[in-house]
């Protein structure tokens, strides 16, 4: 009986843990055919100091975060090993600057779709947590010439 009450006990402590990191408003844009990588934007809050250690995907060979920064005003952009999560700051991997790669795509993604990944993060007191999150996909913008207004 104590087994059972020990395994419940187990089972909310990981449960709070997990909630102290928070993945949201994660999208990635439908991709062309022929293309192999895509941009997965998300938001992700620690409430404890943290960094982000990895992303994976079901749906890609291989996920890099990638740093973009300005040397002498030229962009660069490099993946790096991992990002640090300030505690209580919501950090936006998206078009400011830090961002997500899913590289060798599986398949192409498409509109409507959702890509499931996990992101994984490890606390200033060595424990990790995995968070399991999906992407929306959507649509890629329109380039049809519908959006022109020269009348």
């Amino acid at each position: 009986m104590r087994y059972a009450i020990a395994m419940a006990a187990l089972l909310c402590a990981a449960q709070v843990w997990a909630e102290e990191v928070t993945v949201s408003d994660a999208w990635a844009r439908a991709t062309v055919p022929g293309q192999e990588a895509a941009a997965l934007q998300f938001s992700i809050t620690s409430q404890k100091e943290a960094q982000l250690v990895a992303i994976s995907s079901p749906a890609a060979g291989d996920v890099e975060i990638h740093s973009m920064t300005h040397d002498n005003g030229v962009m660069k952009m490099r993946a790096i090993e991992s990002l640090a999560l300030p505690a209580g700051k919501m950090v936006d991997l998206g078009a400011s600057g830090n961002h997500v790669m899913l590289n060798s795509l599986k398949q192409p993604l498409k509109a409507g779709e959702s890509i499931p990944f996990t992101v994984t993060v490890q606390f200033a007191d060595k424990r990790r947590a995995t968070v399991k999150a999906k992407a929306e996909v959507k649509p890629q913008p329109e380039s049809h010439g519908e959006h022109e207004h020269h009348h």
